[in-house]
């Protein structure tokens, strides 16, 4: 086990021994050419980012490139956030990394670049991380499931930490939680896509500062955004806690439609339309605003999060007509899946809510876990879908920890079901749910 994990178990203090320290790469945009890399910078000046797509083992020599940071947001959260933003990096590639500043320099770490045509890969999806208790250490199962799992890329839909997101306290435990338990064993980083969640609403600019995700207009509130590559698969990451009318929604047509030929495509934001439990408010507003445009661009699987439960439907669409609830009716050839919602860490709530269309839900610390494949030989596309729990509770509310016993997959491994993991059954269709979908 690294030592990064041993550490691991002392934490999670803001205290580092390193100068720079909660690293993070963020995919926005394409990311087969382009992605940013951000870290904390606790002491030392003049950072130098080296990299290159050889291991050179951190031999500054012997990197290819080097720059300089693009964008310095000092003393934010009580951070340092450095931003360097690449671009022109060669698709679904090994890029190695150090840092070296007057105090000296990093140790060497690496990421992936997504692919530019289509190509299998993986992705985990999930939201809703607390800063306390046991809910806390249920986000520790959830990233550490995340490292043994060593997804592409991992999309994050709102509530980083518990309370209105100002704390600086807290934002440094999630980044020190992040960085220590979803690296993998021989040091890659898995990119993050995040979404914004009402638990960041005391400071709506917050992912912009902390992620350097873009905004739309002259408003640093407005953060939405696309990330697409290989003409393959899109994600469309929404905004459900800024006006959803006017501009975003706009916005969202004009995206909806520019991916429309896209093998998959997909969108994320935090409340859930309809959530599976009584404990949270419908958001039919999201619902009028954004269903319509899902089916009528054909997005394949929507991602929400906030109710602290897991769900997913059959393929739905919007309908009033004979057989449908609250404005939607399955259909498996036409329809959406919507999956979500949330309990990454957050403490999960009473399924009471369920509708004529939920396909599966429970009450447990979940992961989405999606292979996607593309069409080949003869065999159509298609993402299949597993719910991994990371964690549960005992009857007397004992955490129950599930990343420990699973064998973490190797690079090349990445599709293989490894040892030890436990994942939601739902009879008859067994552990895995597959879009396109079809009754078995």
């Amino acid at each position: 086990m690294r030592i990064r994990f041993i550490l691991a178990v002392l934490i999670f203090s803001s205290e580092s021994f390193a100068e720079t320290a909660r690293y993070r790469v963020v995919w926005t945009g394409d990311p087969s050419t382009t992605a940013t890399i951000a870290w904390d910078q606790i002491q030392g000046d003049d950072p130098v980012l080296y990299y290159g797509t050889k291991n050179v083992k951190g031999d500054l020599k012997k990197f290819k490139h080097f720059t300089k940071p693009t964008r310095n947001v000092p003393d934010y959260r009580g951070m340092n956030n450095m931003f360097v933003r690449l671009e022109n990096l060669q698709p679904d590639q090994e890029y190695f990394f150090v840092i070296k500043d007057s105090e000296g320099v990093s140790s060497q770490y690496w990421f992936r670049t997504a692919p530019d045509k289509p190509k299998a890969f993986t992705c985990i999806v999930g939201g809703d991380t607390k800063s306390y208790g046991s809910a806390l250490i249920a986000g520790r199962e959830s990233n550490m499931m995340t490292s043994k799992l060593r997804p592409l890329f991992v999309i994050f839909v709102g509530d980083f930490n518990s309370g209105n997101g100002l704390p600086s306290s807290r934002w440094q435990q999630w980044f020190d939680d992040w960085f220590l338990l979803t690296t993998t064993y021989d040091e890659r980083l898995i990119p993050i896509v995040p979404v914004h969640g009402n638990h960041e609403d005391g400071d709506k600019t917050v992912l912009h500062h902390l992620f350097d995700v873009p905004y739309q207009g002259d408003n640093k509130e407005n953060i939405y955004y696309d990330m697409a590559f290989g003409d393959f698969f899109s994600f469309l990451a929404l905004n459900s806690q800024i006006n959803a009318e006017g501009a975003q929604t706009h916005w969202l047509e004009e995206h909806l439609k520019k991916y429309k030929d896209y093998t998959f495509n997909t969108a994320g934001y935090h409340k859930p339309f309809f959530p599976h439990t009584s404990r949270k408010r419908e958001n039919e507003h999201l619902y009028k605003l954004w269903a319509n445009l899902f089916f009528s661009y054909g997005l394949d699987l929507s991602f929400d999060a906030d109710s602290h439960i897991t769900k997913m439907t059959y393929p739905i669409r919007p309908s009033n007509e004979k057989g449908s609830h609250m404005g939607f009716i399955r259909d498996d050839k036409k329809g959406t899946m919507y999956l979500g919602e949330g309990s990454w860490g957050a403490g999960p709530r009473s399924t009471d809510d369920l509708k004529p269309w939920t396909l599966r839900s429970g009450a447990f610390n979940q992961i989405k876990w999606l292979h996607v494949f593309p069409e080949e030989k003869g065999k159509p596309a298609r993402i299949d879908i597993r719910t991994v729990i990371t964690a549960d509770k005992t009857e007397d509310g004992r955490l129950i920890p599930y990343s420990h016993g699973v064998v973490p997959l190797k690079e090349g491994q990445e599709f293989d079901i490894p040892k030890g993991i436990k994942l939601f059954t739902t009879e008859p269709y067994g552990d895995v749910i597959s879009f396109p979908f079809s009754e078995k």
